[in-house]
């Protein structure tokens, strides 16, 4: 996979952990003037799934312009699903996309609940399960988030680590998630505190096949990363963030080892490069 932008957790990766309520408003009908009894709202893969009270599960299009109703854990509020559309990344239909907004709660207006992603996109999805304050991703029937497209969570499932399926050799892709997020936000410790800064371009590969392996300049290995953070690592992503020595007194079971050793390391799910600054010094000597 080409170098990638890890972002910050906010509005780039609003997880809002909630529970559809059966309820929904304003949705365009088939036959105009026509009013839709739901019957469930789900979530599947990265979709709302809507069932009507005659058991029709409407189609996505048909979701532009809805209000859905769903519980924060404290309050219900409405979410209105402005568009729709096939993630252009993944053409296969395995992902979509919405445009969600809000209400703002002092002025009443709506508002895009997504800042813009490295490609200007402001839209993200529903995740099912829910995520603790250490970045631990956990199943849940009924609860899930809402990530937009410049978070970790969702970058992680466009990579093609979705942790509802299985790779080809039949593995849960869930760890693989759960490792991505880690390593997105260069969680070494998985503590859920990230070493790292908007826009600092990573290389993504893994074991599977599922990104492949990319030269790219000044990049060398990073770490291996496992779904409770790193396993090894050969060097920090940004020293002035992070250093070695910093790296070893918060996270002494973190070593540090050469690429070789760390790469192949056991229960190494997701690898990654990114610049080694200590290269990049060597070279212009």
């Amino acid at each position: 996979m080409s170098a990638h932008r890890p972002a910050h957790i906010g509005r780039h990766a609003l997880v809002v952990l909630a529970t559809a309520i059966s309820s929904m408003a304003a949705v365009p009908p088939a036959d105009a003037g026509a009013k839709q009894t739901i019957r469930s709202i789900s979530v599947v893969g990265t979709r709302f799934e809507v069932t009507t009270a005659d058991g029709r599960i409407l189609p996505q299009e048909d979701l532009v312009g809805a209000i859905l109703t769903i519980a924060d854990g404290r309050d219900q509020v409405p979410l209105r699903i402005d568009a729709v559309e096939i993630d252009p990344r993944n053409p296969d239909g395995g992902i979509m996309l919405y445009a969600m907004s809000t209400r703002d709660p002092t002025g009443g207006a709506w508002r895009n609940i997504c800042e813009p992603d490295i490609e200007g996109r402001r839209m993200g999805f529903p995740l099912a399960g829910t995520w603790t304050q250490d970045g631990r991703h956990l199943p849940s029937d009924t609860a899930f988030s809402i990530t937009c497209t410049g978070g970790a969570q969702a970058k992680c499932v466009r990579f093609g680590y979705r942790p509802w399926e299985r790779s080809p050799d039949g593995t849960p892709l869930w760890d693989h998630h759960q490792a991505c997020t880690r390593m997105i936000r260069a969680d070494y410790c998985g503590d859920g505190v990230g070493h790292t800064r908007n826009g600092t371009p990573i290389v993504v590969y893994d074991h599977k096949g599922i990104q492949q392996d990319e030269a790219a300049p000044d990049m060398s290995f990073e770490a291996a990363w496992g779904a409770g953070g790193a396993l090894c690592v050969s060097h920090t992503r940004i020293p002035d963030v992070l250093t070695m020595e910093g790296l070893a007194a918060i996270c002494p079971g973190v070593r540090q080892q050469p690429r070789t050793a760390c790469e192949n390391r056991a229960g190494g799910l997701i690898l990654n490069r990114s610049v080694d600054r200590r290269t990049v010094q060597a070279a212009t000597e």
